[in-house]
């Protein structure tokens, strides 16, 4: 029998957070405009860093926006391409998180249900991330993490230690998935093997890291995303290795969730 992930909160003028607008979330960010096309959504990008020349090399950015806030620069353009409101925040996820109001999004709605899209590339975001999720079916977070030339997208709502006394699936839906940091504990301990002050761009010229590999962790992203939307979505993590060209799932089970969490969920 298929299960498949809930998609309630997203059929409805849906929430959608991008943290981190570098290699994969710029790619992400300009996805999402497209898919939503004609749509109701609210689109916020979060992230604190300014575009730099090396930048130019595997992000959504041209030369013009050197210099400006990453996700600043990128909702500005995706707001005239698409036609629509994008909302950006300057300031780390948890900063906009304490305070959603007062970020490039003029008149924010007191909020929890919505989609939180990661791209960012250290633990302390992750951390961060993890620790908004209520455990429910109002927020669920997508991880997308990468090195050289493989990545990981992870998808789940339930964060932390928690009891499972309400049922993850019922029928053929998943309510409740573990999430990504639970998933995958090592990328809350997870050492960046990159010299000080080197981000993931300036790694293309120190370890020959892909130059296409963001755009494909994006088309996973956001495949997810479509398939979220359209009640068809059964994977809890992607996993794409470019060298051997392949993309392996873990598909969302009771039989998945209990391996990662320890508990019999049916």
């Amino acid at each position: 029998m298929p299960y498949y992930l809930d998609n309630a909160f997203l059929l409805d003028d849906p929430w959608i957070t991008v943290v981190g607008c570098g290699g994969t979330g710029g790619f992400v960010a300009e996805g999402l405009c497209r898919l939503f096309q004609g749509r109701q959504a609210n689109i916020v990008l979060v992230d604190h860093d300014r575009v730099e020349p090396h930048n130019l090399l595997r992000q959504n950015f041209y030369p013009g926006d050197v210099g400006g806030f990453k996700s600043q620069v990128l909702a500005d353009r995706l707001a005239k391409a698409y036609g629509r409101p994008v909302g950006y925040s300057v300031y780390p996820f948890r900063e906009y998180e304490d305070q959603p109001h007062e970020h490039g999004y003029p008149g924010l709605p007191a909020y929890r249900e919505s989609l939180i899209i990661g791209c960012a590339d250290n633990a302390l975001a992750r951390k961060a991330m993890a620790e908004t999720l209520p455990g429910d079916p109002r927020r669920w977070l997508i991880d997308a993490g990468n090195d050289t030339n493989w990545g990981q997208v992870l998808v789940g709502n339930v964060s932390g230690n928690v009891s499972w006394e309400d049922p993850p699936f019922s029928g053929e839906t998943c309510y409740l998935a573990p999430a990504p940091t639970l998933q995958r504990p090592d990328l809350l301990t997870a050492v960046s093997t990159r010299p000080p002050d080197v981000d993931c761009a300036a790694a293309l010229d120190l370890t020959d890291q892909d130059p296409t590999i963001n755009q494909m962790m994006a088309s996973l992203v956001l495949q997810v995303v479509r398939r979220m939307v359209a009640g068809t979505c059964p994977f809890m993590a992607l996993y794409l290795d470019m060298d051997l060209g392949t993309v392996i799932p873990t598909y969302v089970t009771p039989e998945a969730v209990e391996r990662t969490v320890g508990t019999y969920v049916e």
